[in-house]
């Protein structure tokens, strides 16, 4: 695809030059911003690939290429069992929701698109275009502050025990945990403010 547009790159060279150009974009930021749980944006990482190669892309260029990358490295692509369904309910009941995910924006808002559950959300923060991921307290912080949201009438619920539940601790708001296949290894112990459900079912039940 990127000899097409003119990068002219063979697979072991692409795949070095990637990961040098994701490592220099990582030192950059957290030389810049003076903090540990920095989040790159690919969209630069593709523009140094294509600019190594003498070629100057622009924004479409770039997104499509992010998009590329995506599909070709994605074995699968499904939602949890009742998500959007939990995601609905909610909605009914009067509650607003928000995602605050550990993603690149290229090709997380593709995908809920294609998943059509775009408009469950009542807002989207993504670490690429903050600069920040998860449990990064400001990661968090940028949701809230965009938005106006209470941690006191606000609940977190995640997959991942560090970035999703000990973020929302650190934070100072309550969570639910759900452990998944996602998950890695089920951990020892929670916070005292997060509840534990096995899956999204029991939510919905509860």
């Amino acid at each position: 695809f990127m000899k097409q547009h003119g990068a002219f790159y063979h697979a072991r060279e692409l795949q070095k030059k990637y990961i040098e150009f994701c490592r220099q974009e990582d030192l950059r930021l957290k030389k810049e911003k003076k903090h540990h749980f920095i989040e790159i944006d690919l969209a630069e990482v593709f523009r140094m690939l294509y600019e190594f190669k003498g070629v100057k892309a622009d924004k479409a260029l770039i997104c499509e290429t992010e998009v590329v990358f995506r599909l070709l490295s994605m074995d699968e692509m499904k939602m949890f069992r009742n998500a959007s369904e939990l995601l609905k309910q909610l909605r009914d009941d009067g509650k607003k929701v928000y995602l605050l995910s550990n993603a690149q924006a290229a090709f997380t808002e593709y995908e809920i698109r294609q998943l059509g559950i775009k408009e469950l959300f009542d807002g989207i923060c993504y670490s690429s275009d903050a600069g920040y991921r998860k449990p990064s307290e400001r990661f968090f912080a940028s949701l809230f502050d965009s938005y106006g949201l209470n941690k006191e009438e606000s609940v977190m619920i995640g997959n991942d025990a560090f970035t999703d539940i000990g973020g929302a601790y650190g934070y100072g708001l309550d969570s639910i945990y759900i452990h998944t296949v996602q998950s890695g290894k089920r951990p020892k112990e929670l916070p005292e403010n997060c509840q534990e459900y096995e899956n999204l079912t029991e939510i919905l039940r509860d």
